[in-house]
């Protein structure tokens, strides 16, 4: 024991006598020196860089928080960490306490992190700031990775942790500007609690993940990262609810904007010019709030004389060169009648998504049920259930009757006397038209004299239902147009009933589906390969997409896009190709041209007509790929587009 206290003693001495007599300049040199021969490399990452805030250093912070926690319990990994929470984050932030160090794994390589902070004194011995910096070593063989791969992980995960712990804001309008003092929305609503159709809302999260997680995407297609969603339906059907559990699930501020308060067109573009990006821009009762009503319908502006928003105004803020100004943005339209929104603002680019939220069903009874009243299954659920089906009720109206008691039994029974009050009401007030098992769903999302969508499907939005227009014809027991007809029944004849497995039950929906199908080979059957284009057809591919989604057995048709749209790329390759010959063939009969001068040093001209070799080595590659793809086009060129797919 007494001879290690005396080693200790002497090592002690000689470090002190080292770092007194010898100077620091000359310490770092051999420090540098000595680490020569270490195989370990340590990148310093400061708290500032330049003279500002280094992002590396903010995300290394964030992203060491969201692992300390898990890892401290391991041996060997630290015993303290420091713990806080702001009012703008969700959950306790931890992390490393000074001079602590912490491994992680990444790619199975070891990475070692060392927090560590000095303070700074000025002459007076005063306390002036605080040096922060996290020092990450590693093997030297590892550099690359670190560099290419391991530092953009870390900025991408700490932005993600930071997104989805921050708390979201709901700012509101005022004197045409944002209000300053934005609240915390603690709206508690979220997809699990949110009473909706089960396959409806599979679809709408979905889509929102599929939004959130498109930047590369957006980017490759050149549009601008946002997404626009049209929510309607009767009131109280759960308009506001959805909004508020599609901003929790994605973490995103909401921004409430009542047209109605905005004077000009220039005041709207201020304020969307000031949305911040990961954020819903919410307009609620668009059709309402300001007159932006179907220009077919007339101009109604004398009823509305202080409104300065005009639709020109709104059009280009929400879809012009101004939503450039923006990333990751989603835009909310609500409103109770569809039928009364011009269609330039139903186009998708601005309302991409059409959402029809309807009256109750037994599914989002059964889902009101459970969150009320936390039960499953009740003696009276069978007679709600079959009231429901006949009649209009909103969940808003049967989430109140659920509200006035804890006791199950009383609300439903509370439930079951509304109920019979609206099913008496409804037999002394028939509706006009036919009933039918679809009269209830599609009251609820009907668009006067057009289009209905059906939400039981899982893209209900995306197939339009078309009226059948004049003259139509029977195929077997479906009804579509007459010039349709013909290709219907070769379409039967080659392929059977390919709405057999449809999930809509009625003729006339299968009949609409079927007219969709034959519309896009009608338009193939008529067009010439080069009379297409690439948007056309990804726009019929949609289309196909979302029949298969019916499930209507329409694989053939897709395939057959498909291929058109693959012939089409190879038209636009042969031109490329073809302008490249002609290019060095230009640029080959130039230097022959040049060959042919006098003046021309031998060892120069034995240059060029080496290099006239390799170009028409060039150009006979090029013409065996025209060639080529000739060949592989010469069946869209000789006979119809629609070769193979009819019976006829």
């Amino acid at each position: 024991m007494a001879s290690t206290l005396s080693i200790l003693a002497t090592f002690t001495i000689i470090r002190s006598t080292f770092n007194d007599f010898i100077p620091k300049e000359i310490r770092d040199y051999l420090w540098s020196f000595i680490r020569r021969f270490s195989s370990e490399f340590t990148l310093v990452i400061e708290e500032s860089h330049d003279g500002s805030s280094n992002h590396i250093f903010q995300a290394t912070m964030e992203y060491l928080g969201s692992h300390v926690l898990s890892a401290s319990a391991a041996e060997g990994f630290p015993k303290r960490l420091t713990v806080g929470k702001s009012e703008k984050v969700r959950k306790f932030t931890f992390g490393l306490d000074r001079h602590s160090e912490i491994v992680d794994i990444f790619h199975d390589v070891p990475l070692k992190w060392k927090y560590n902070a000095d303070v700074n004194t000025n002459t007076n011995n005063q306390h002036t700031s605080e040096s922060r910096w996290y020092e990450l070593s590693f093997q030297k063989n590892h550099v690359e990775m670190v560099k290419s791969k391991y530092i953009p992980h870390i900025i991408n995960t700490a932005k993600k942790l930071k997104d989805r712990n921050r708390m979201v804001k709901f700012h509101t309008v005022r004197r045409e500007r944002w209000s300053s003092s934005a609240v915390n929305l603690d709206h508690p609503m979220t997809f699990d609690t949110l009473a909706l159709d089960g396959d409806l809302k599979k679809t709408i999260m979905e889509d929102l993940d599929s939004f959130i997680n498109g930047k590369e995407y957006y980017k490759k297609i050149g549009k601008v990262w946002k997404r626009g969603y049209l929510l309607y339906g009767p009131p109280g059907t759960g308009k506001s609810s959805l909004i508020a559990a599609m901003a929790n699930h994605l973490n995103f501020d909401i921004y409430n904007l009542n047209l109605s308060a905005v004077n000009s067109d220039s005041s709207l573009e201020y304020l969307l010019l000031h949305v911040s990006n990961r954020s819903i821009l919410v307009i609620e009762d668009i059709d309402c709030t300001v007159k932006l009503q179907n220009r077919d319908a007339g101009d109604p502006t004398a009823s509305y004389p202080h409104v300065q928003v005009t639709l020109s105004g709104l059009l280009n803020a929400i879809d012009g060169l101004l939503s450039c100004c923006g990333d990751e943005r989603i835009i909310v339209f609500t409103t109770n009648y569809k039928d009364k929104i011009d269609p330039a603002l139903l186009r998708a680019g601005r309302m991409d998504k059409h959402i029809c939220l309807s009256y109750s069903t037994a599914s989002t009874f059964k889902q009101l049920a459970v969150n009320y009243l936390g039960i499953l299954n009740h003696n009276l659920f069978s007679r709600i259930e079959k009231i429901i089906g006949e009649i209009n009720v909103s969940p808003a109206e049967i989430a109140g009757e659920l509200m006035k008691s804890k006791d199950p039994k009383t609300c439903l029974e509370g439930l079951i006397e509304l109920l019979e009050s609206k099913a008496s009401e409804a037999t002394s007030k028939p509706e006009e038209g036919e009933g039918g098992n679809n009269t209830k769903q599609e009251k609820g999302c009907k668009s006067k004299g057009s289009n209905t969508t059906n939400s039981d499907s899982p893209n209900h939005n995306a197939i339009t239902f078309l009226t059948v227009g004049p003259d139509p014809m029977t195929v077997r027991e479906y009804t579509v147009k007459a010039e349709l007809a013909p290709i219907l029944k070769a379409v039967l004849l080659k392929h059977g009933d390919i709405v057999t497995d449809c999930s809509l039950n009625s003729t006339q929906c299968r009949s609409s589906l079927l007219e969709i199908a034959c519309g896009i080979i009608q338009k193939l059957q008529a067009a010439k390969l080069e009379d297409l284009t690439e948007p056309e057809l990804r726009s019929m591919l949609a289309s196909v997409s979302d029949l298969e989604s019916l499930k209507l057995r329409v694989s053939w048709l897709r395939k057959r896009l498909d291929q058109i749209i693959e012939a089409l790329q190879l038209v636009k390759q042969c031109s490329a190709l073809e302008e490249d010959k002609r290019k060095i063939l230009q640029e080959i009969e130039e230097m022959q041209k040049e060959l042919g001068s006098c003046h021309m040093e031998t060892l120069e001209k034995e240059k060029k007509t080496l290099r006239i070799q390799e170009m028409e080595a060039v150009i006979g590659t090029i013409s065996e790929s025209i060639s080529s793809n000739e060949a592989r086009l010469s069946c869209f060129y000789e006979r119809s587009l629609v070769e193979g797919l009819l019976c006829i």
